[in-house]
């Protein structure tokens, strides 16, 4: 009795094994979102008391750039705007001599790829041995496909500590943002909102 009792718990066990959900394709698009912040540490934050922002968002991808200003960006840019206002820092014009610079991309990688089929960088292409024992070799094909990454790029630039021996700024703070559904518009003000929380160092208010 016992015996048959324990086969028939591993038997459930097993069905609740199989039944159980998979944690990362059972991610919502919320819940699939990457920030990633850095900052200079050598900064003082505290001394920055402007900025100013791009007026369109950089589009870069692999060797190509250009600029675009769709509905999307200029969500993401307003509320990049209203994140640093309630950091304290005050909005003011390029021609105003900003303390900090804010831009912001969107940048796509793509990438060629190299599949050996069928398994050869298993197997050294060889057919042999217990299987017929012909010892026969075969020839291995390579199947090329690609892929791409995008992903948003926020900078901040201290426009207030010029390096002017080479006529260069700093960049002091950045953020990337991945996941799917980086490109929705109703995750902007989440996406824009997580970046600028998690970066607790920027408040001077």
């Amino acid at each position: 009795m016992l015996k048959k009792a324990s086969i028939i718990l591993l038997i459930a066990g097993l069905g609740f094994i199989s039944c159980s959900k998979d944690p990362v394709s059972d991610l919502s698009t919320e819940e699939s979102l990457v920030y990633v912040t850095n900052f200079n540490k050598s900064a003082n934050f505290k001394q920055y008391k402007t900025f100013s922002i791009v007026d369109s968002v950089l589009v870069v991808e692999n060797d190509r750039s250009g600029t675009a200003l769709t509905e999307i960006d200029r969500s993401l840019l307003q509320r990049i705007i209203t994140n640093m206002e309630g950091l304290g820092y005050k909005y003011v014009s390029p021609k105003s001599n900003p303390d900090v610079g804010i831009n912001a991309a969107w940048i796509t990688n793509t990438y060629l790829n190299v599949a050996s089929l069928p398994l050869s960088s298993y197997y050294g292409g060889y057919w042999g041995g217990g299987f017929g024992g012909y010892g026969y070799g075969y020839p291995s094909y390579y199947q090329y496909y690609e892929t791409s990454e995008s992903y948003w790029l926020v900078s901040m630039l201290d426009f207030k500590n010029p390096n002017k021996a080479d006529s260069t700024v700093n960049v002091i703070w950045n953020a990337q943002i991945r996941g799917s559904g980086i490109g929705s518009p109703q995750h902007i003000d989440k996406m824009v909102d997580s970046v600028f929380g998690q970066s607790g160092y920027l408040k001077n208010n």
